[in-house]
């Protein structure tokens, strides 16, 4: 296996898309005790997270508004973001009225205002959104009590290695894309959810 196969696999693996889905379970079942509306919200994550998302980069890679399913160049990233914000910020309120646990919506808050922060870095600058939504999460579970630092260094390490191997950032872009997103996260859970 060489060293972009290799690179491609652990990017797939550790896709924002997967950890966001990972977080949002473990964050849902993976503390006591379980609420009653678990299974519920997790679907309402799924499908804001997930399954909207995916179908819209792929609606939009098919009607060549980006070229590529990462969106790499910069000017194409800014529409898929504003709807990415859309969604997130629909997730949240309905959420909210789920009365679902602080933490999943905290993340949820946090992906909408961690994307806000993205756009204004993207207009100038190509920050890693791999390595940003890799952190995020990380740092909610790491809020939750989910604390294991050498999974987390391996991850973001490996996260930022293959998006470098594969040329989509240089190690600065990566490296602020992990460092945004586990402050920006980590600061917001503090200060309005927990």
């Amino acid at each position: 296996m060489n060293s972009r196969h290799f690179a491609s696999t652990i990017s797939f693996l550790f896709h924002p898309m997967i950890i966001s889905f990972v977080a949002f379970y473990l964050l849902l079942f993976g503390r006591v005790p379980i609420a009653d509306n678990a299974v519920n919200v997790l679907i309402i994550c799924f499908i804001f997270s997930n399954l909207i998302p995916i179908s819209t980069v792929l609606f939009l890679k098919k009607t060549g508004r980006i070229s590529d399913l990462d969106a790499s160049q910069k000017e194409q990233r800014i529409f898929p973001l504003i709807l990415g914000i859309i969604y997130s910020g629909i997730a949240f309120l309905i959420l909210t009225y789920m009365n679902a646990d602080p933490l999943v919506r905290g993340l949820m808050f946090c992906y909408m205002s961690n994307t806000v922060f993205t756009i204004i870095i993207t207009k100038y600058w190509k920050i890693s959104i791999h390595a940003m939504g890799v952190a995020g999460p990380i740092a909610a579970l790491w809020v939750a009590g989910f604390q294991y630092p050498f999974l987390v260094v391996f991850i973001l390490i490996a996260v930022s290695y293959s998006r470098v191997i594969l040329k989509a950032h240089t190690i600065l872009q990566v490296a602020a894309g992990s460092i945004a997103g586990l402050v920006l996260t980590y600061g917001q859970l503090h200060l309005f959810f927990v």
